[in-house]
């Protein structure tokens, strides 16, 4: 096997990285980027550049060289050369780190320089855990990975799914033949997923459908789960909800939360066989799949899709989540005659709102006050706070027009919300993600309607989607490509 090698440089002025050389730039103007907090002593670690390398031994190494910078008194007293390195390891199964901490799941967020004050112990275990892996250094080291599972299976497994980073490589090289199983080993256990992992061969899909008894699983499933292994977990739970109409379940595929809590926080009883969360969000989890079933004997699921689609793309209210525990303990499922019809008509038609929760109240409390328990603080509005959010000139560059087509940044946390529901995804779960700038959500319209909701990550587009998570027609693909090129970010259709 030829060795191959490839070199990515940071360019301080653009804060990005790129394959031809530049030079770094004076260390006076780089520190002036950074916060430095201690300027007694601080150790001020710089990035020079990334390199990625297919070696004889059937290992890709990835090296972040950088130089530490001493800072005493304001002054620098010494400047050494450190070298950060990653080993990824397909006949293993193995993804090793120098310092052990590069190659934790971590989020990672700085690529111009890290400042550790003279209080840090280990400054550098601390520098590697949170710096940033360029998207094209890891895209790099898949190829080279993929040429040597070529060798080792005959053909190159690829990957399709939303993963990037190091837990790309981490489910690259721990799965091979299907990268999506690795983000749902919590979920099956360790145990399973070995199992799984071993039976499945070069069909893992099916030996995992069959673990989580799906049998005959629609084609629909696999394309959604191959993108985006949390459909699978989507098309489980629905299951236990009781909706069976592929054509319904598949509404709510591609997306990372339900309810506002983690798919990949799920956990799956091989006892029972049941999908359910632990901790936060169980008990309110178990009571909305009851009562969507109670819905389900007296509506269809053409018709109540729309209402259970809204309320899995935002956070439970307290008073929906007081609702259901009145639902739950008043067995309401099985003794509908506890209240009049009027109300009884309510909870079937409206649902989860604050007006119905007040009226159940209401209804209850006479003959059952420790149901109720008005001493709660359940029956409280939920209060949503705006934020503004807040941009970099780069990122604003981003709201650009194509011919008839714009891109847009939502504003605050409100728009957010509102593109949530013109989309019917759960893109406002997002708010968080895009505070803490560990995300861009941008959408693109054509003319004055939104055709595309799209999702940045770390100079890549992880998500880019339609209405209802629907995968975009190629004219908008097209479009997409051209911002995507744009603006230097990478986009993968």
């Amino acid at each position: 096997m030829d060795d191959k090698k490839r070199c990515f440089y940071y360019n301080a002025i653009e804060d990005d990285w790129q394959e031809e050389p530049c030079l770094p730039g004076s260390f006076e103007d780089r520190l002036k980027e950074l916060r430095i907090d201690d300027q007694r002593f601080s150790y001020i670690y710089l990035p020079l550049r990334w390199s990625v390398e297919m070696l004889p031994d059937r290992t890709v190494e990835l090296v972040l060289h950088s130089q530490r910078v001493t800072l005493e008194d304001n002054v620098i007293t010494e400047v050494t050369d450190k070298e950060w390195t990653i080993v990824c390891d397909i006949d293993h199964g193995s993804v090793q780190g120098w310092p052990v901490s590069i190659v934790e799941n971590t989020v990672r967020n700085w690529r111009n320089g890290y400042v550790c004050g003279g209080n840090i112990t280990f400054p550098e275990l601390l520098a590697a855990k949170y710096v940033d892996i360029p998207a094209m250094v890891i895209d790099i080291a898949i190829g080279y990975l993929q040429e040597i599972a070529e060798g080792k299976y005959g053909f190159r497994p690829s990957y399709l799914g939303e993963a990037h980073g190091l837990l790309h490589l981490f489910a690259y090289c721990e799965c091979t033949l299907d990268p999506s199983l690795y983000l749902l080993k919590d979920v099956l256990g360790q145990a399973a997923y070995e199992v799984i992992k071993e039976q499945g061969g070069f069909d893992v899909y099916r030996e995992l459908c069959r673990f989580l008894s799906i049998e005959n699983p629609p084609p629909s499933l696999r394309k959604a789960y191959v993108r985006n292994p949390e459909s699978i977990l989507v098309y489980v739970f629905l299951r236990q909800c009781g909706f069976t109409d592929i054509n319904i379940i598949r509404r709510f595929f591609y997306r990372e939360e339900i309810f506002g809590y983690r798919l990949l926080d799920m956990r799956y009883d091989t006892i029972t066989e049941v999908l359910s969360f632990s901790g936060a969000g169980a008990y309110e989890i178990r009571g909305f799949q009851r009562f969507c079933r109670w819905l389900l004997r007296h509506r269809s699921e053409k018709a109540i899709a729309p209402r259970v689609l809204r309320w899995c793309n935002d956070n439970l209210s307290y008073a929906a989540m007081d609702t259901l525990r009145m639902f739950i303990e008043a067995g309401l499922e099985y003794h509908e005659d506890l209240i009049n019809r009027a109300v009884y008509r309510r909870l079937l038609n409206e649902g989860l709102t604050q007006e119905v929760h007040d009226a159940l109240v209401d209804e209850l409390f006479a003959e059952h006050p420790e149901i109720v328990n008005r001493y709660r603080d359940a029956g409280t509005p939920f209060e949503r706070k705006n934020a503004v959010y807040e941009y970099k000139d780069k990122e604003l560059a981003l709201e650009t027009e194509l011919g008839e087509y714009t891109f847009r940044l939502p504003k605050d946390t409100n728009e957010l919300r509102k593109w949530g529901n013109v989309f019917h995804n759960c893109v406002a779960s997002y708010d968080s993600a895009v505070i803490s700038r560990w995300s861009l959500i941008v959408a693109m319209k054509k003319q004055e309607k939104y055709v595309a909701c799209i999702e940045v990550k770390q100079g890549r587009i992880t998500q880019a989607l339609g209405h209802c998570n629907q995968r975009l027609p190629a004219d908008y693909c097209t479009v997409i490509a051209e911002w995507a090129k744009g603006n230097k970010i990478y986009y993968r259709r």
